[in-house]
């Protein structure tokens, strides 16, 4: 499972806190700071989906310099996407990938800017398992039981 999460996440991925990309606006977001990981995030994962996304939250943790955020991949316009026309049409067509399209994704804020440290769209089990021992977060920041 180790070895799925890792070949999942591509190498992290730094952004200001004022990124490049324009501003996403996660419809009933209405905390700046998620918005902002938001901001974060949604570029890295459009370049792996291969189109515009719009990403709706379904859980955000903030702890310290840690954030976990869960949310659903949608095209840019809101509505679902049709994997089939993405870059990970074959990973869709081949039933390793979740129908439902969350990405699950580990940031850190690292002297002002959020870094993307993991991500994972639509993994089949839970990816982001080894995280916590990975990067020495706490594993209730990912949703995960304390050991």
């Amino acid at each position: 499972m180790a070895g799925l999460a890792v070949a999942c996440s591509p190498p992290p991925a730094a952004t200001t806190e004022t990124p490049d990309a324009p501003a996403v606006s996660a419809p009933g977001v209405d905390d700046a700071q998620t918005q902002l990981l938001l901001n974060v995030l949604q570029p890295v994962v459009a370049d792996e989906v291969g189109q515009p996304v719009s990403l709706q939250p379904t859980t955000v943790n903030v702890r310290d310099e840690w954030a976990y955020v869960d949310a659903q991949v949608r095209n840019g316009d809101g509505t679902e996407i049709n994997w089939t026309t993405t870059n990970l049409a074959s990973r869709y067509e081949n039933g390793a990938m979740d129908t439902g399209g969350g990405v699950h994704a580990l940031l850190k804020n690292e002297n002002g800017t959020w870094v993307v440290l993991e991500h994972v769209i639509a993994p089949t089990d839970v990816a982001w398992i080894d995280w916590a021992s990975r990067h020495g977060v706490a594993p209730d920041i990912l949703g995960l039981p304390s050991n």
